[in-house]
């Protein structure tokens, strides 16, 4: 069956679709206040026991109780932890099946089946949509009432904290279900080069997951972000799927050699996965398809400089200032700028 037997109202799914993003939302937020719950409960009974500790110690005639008191408060701490335990445990499984169950109603709505390239693509773009949906929600989870305003910035750093982990990995398997789709459709039709082309931006998208947010524009430098989002298992995260996305348009690059497109988002990966030289060779190349385009010599004379390169450096800074003088003021200011 091919893919023009299969059709449907591409509207009323994206519509239908949209409409799960709350209720997967809604079933997040019952997730995570059962796990607020759990603490807040221990945590007060054991306020409550350590209150009655200290009750029954201004009063040392009743020993027996005052030793009962203490053993149940290190009891329930033993059980609060054994229990914090299994609940952690259990959580990562709890998050993957709302994914599931997520992708699975969306595959209802869909009526999915295997080997059709439009049902995969409208599955990838399903999981990426809820992935964007769900941006920076951790941030915004707790906040203060109007006269607390001041500790804005105290209330996003708690409510990140405590479920950055969550809205994480629901992210990282919904951007990793829609690369598996993506793959789906390059395996249905293997020359077809905008279906690599999807699958490579299905990559660069997961990869931006795991980059360090430091590093993109408009980063809002006063934001809290958790030890671990910026930990060598991240990058080596990151590394790994921009590679992949690489890969995939190296494909592209083999069958379209003088689309520019094509050059620029290889640069763009060689920046971000920090190869230079390689970085270098894309703008080259693209400079070769487009010899006038004012950005791209700007950012091939900043690549020159910052690798030590200053005569080639200069002879950009040359062309750029015959064509557009603003642009070699600010590429002059790059010169020694090697490390």
């Amino acid at each position: 069956m091919s893919a023009s037997d299969i059709t449907f109202n591409h509207q009323n799914y994206h519509q239908k679709v949209s409409s799960l993003w709350d209720l997967t939302l809604d079933r997040l937020n019952t997730l995570l206040i059962r796990f607020v719950l759990f603490h807040a409960v221990f945590v007060a009974i054991c306020l409550l026991e350590l209150a009655c500790f200290l009750s029954f110690l201004h009063n040392l005639s009743h020993p027996t109780v005052l030793a009962f008191t203490l053993a149940l408060f290190f009891m329930t701490v033993f059980s609060f932890l054994v229990l914090r335990l299994y609940v952690f445990a259990k959580r990562p499984d709890v998050v993957a099946d709302l994914v599931d169950d997520y992708l699975l109603r969306c595959k209802e709505m869909l009526r999915y089946q295997e080997g059709i390239p439009e049902h995969h693509i409208a599955l990838a773009n399903a999981a990426h949509k809820l992935a964007h949906y769900l941006h920076e929600k951790e941030y915004t989870y707790y906040t203060p009432p109007f006269f607390l305003k001041n500790l804005s910035a105290t209330f996003e750093k708690f409510s990140c904290f405590c479920h950055w982990k969550d809205f994480f990995q629901i992210k990282e398997l919904l951007l990793q279900a829609a690369v598996d789709e993506h793959i789906k459709v390059v395996k249905c039709e293997p020359t077809n080069l905008e279906v690599h082309a999807a699958l490579a931006n299905a990559y660069v998208t997961l990869s931006a997951l795991y980059a360090d947010p430091r590093k993109y524009q408009g980063y809002d430098g006063e934001r809290w972000l958790p030890p671990q989002r910026l930990g060598s298992s991240m990058q080596e995260k990151f590394r790994l799927t921009a590679q992949k996305a690489i890969e995939e348009f190296k494909i592209l690059k083999d069958y379209a050699p003088h689309d520019p497109w094509v050059h620029m988002q290889l640069a763009y990966s060689y920046h971000d996965l920090h190869m230079p030289a390689e970085e270098i060779t894309e703008y080259e190349a693209l400079l070769h398809l487009k010899p006038d385009d004012p950005d791209t010599l700007f950012k091939l004379g900043v690549l020159y400089f910052q690798q030590g390169l200053n005569a080639k450096g200069l002879h950009i800074f040359e062309r750029l200032k015959h064509s557009h003088f603003k642009k070699a003021e600010s590429l002059i200011k790059f010169y020694g700028s090697a490390s």
